[in-house]
C-alpha cells in the first residue's frame, strides 16, 4: 500500500517515538489526533501524555459497538488531549455522521449512500480555561 516508503518505518514501534517526538516538540495546549487505535490511546498516548502534564478524551468509530472486545483494541478513533494545567474538561460530545445522515437524509439516497459505509466520527471537547493558562500573559 505505502511502496514509497521503507518497512522499517511504517513499523508502529518506529513510527510511535516518532509521533509522541512531534507532539511533545510543539508542546501544545491542546492537541487533536485522528485514526488512534483504541489500545494505542489506552497503552501509549494516555499514559506518555499523562507524564507531560495532559489528560484527554478517546472515542472509537461506531464499528467498535458491535464487535467483540478483543478486535475493539483495534478500532480507531479521535482523541484529543489537554494540558491539565490550564483546562478542566467540563464536557465531551461525539459526532456520528452516519446517525446523523440517517436522522437527516429526507429520502436522500445518494447521502446515505456516501456516509453510511464510512464510518466516521468527530470528538469536541469542551473545556474550562484555569487561572494558570493566563500566567506570563499568554496562552499556547
Amino acid at each position: 500500500m505505502y511502496g514509497y516508503c521503507p518497512s522499517w518505518a511504517l513499523d508502529w514501534e518506529y513510527r510511535k517515538k516518532g509521533i509522541l517526538d512531534e507532539i511533545r516538540h510543539y508542546a501544545a495546549d491542546i492537541i487533536s489526533l485522528q485514526e488512534v487505535e483504541t489500545d494505542q490511546f489506552y497503552n501509549f498516548f494516555l499514559p506518555e501524555l499523562k507524564h507531560d502534564g495532559y489528560d484527554g478524551i478517546f472515542s472509537p468509530k461506531s464499528r467498535a459497538k458491535t464487535m467483540a472486545e478483543n478486535d475493539r483494541k483495534y478500532v480507531d478513533g479521535c482523541a484529543i488531549f489537554y494540558r491539565t494545567a490550564k483546562f478542566s474538561l467540563i464536557k465531551e460530545h461525539l459526532v456520528e455522521f452516519n446517525q446523523l445522515a440517517m436522522a437527516n437524509a429526507e429520502g436522500s439516497d445518494n447521502m446515505l449512500n456516501r456516509v453510511m459505509p464510512k464510518d466516521n466520527i468527530g470528538l469536541a471537547a469542551l473545556l474550562r480555561t484555569k487561572e494558570a493558562a493566563w500566567d506570563n500573559g499568554e496562552c499556547t
